[in-house]
């Protein structure tokens, strides 16, 4: 069992106090568990402990930590799903769309077929820009 711990806990972010049993991967310094709003089959949130904004706000160690886990947690999509491709992406503030103000790296599966076209891949955020 994990020992969940939160190195600066919020009662009102999601994110600072995980349960135990909602992690599905996790080293020293950040954790995985799947989206509760997932965008495909197996749509994971890799966050960091400690309760920083965003990415930018991460330390170096912090961001080797969620790149491992991000890693990491493409193993445990490929084991349970087995998906064409991936999109990954981090939001940064809101205007970029970040609506919870912890930082974390989604890991979104993709599957052959589950867009239309799915060529601009992050591009989408901007549909205008999207095809090029």
């Amino acid at each position: 069992m994990f020992e969940v711990r939160s190195m600066e806990p919020s009662l009102k972010c999601p994110f600072c106090n995980p349960l135990a049993e909602d992690i599905v991967a996790r080293n020293d310094l950040c954790y995985a568990l799947w989206d509760r709003f997932p965008v495909s089959r197996g749509h994971l949130l890799v966050i960091p402990f400690r309760h920083v904004p965003d990415y930018f706000s991460l330390t170096g160690e912090e961001k080797q930590a969620l790149l491992a886990l991000v890693d990491a947690g493409r193993g445990i999509i490929e084991e349970n799903f087995q998906p064409a491709g991936y999109n990954i992406g981090l939001n940064v503030g809101s205007a970029a769309g970040q609506t919870v103000m912890h930082c974390h790296c989604h890991v979104i599966p993709r599957y052959a077929g589950d867009a239309r076209d799915p060529r601009g891949g992050v591009r989408w955020v901007v549909p205008r820009k999207s095809r090029y």
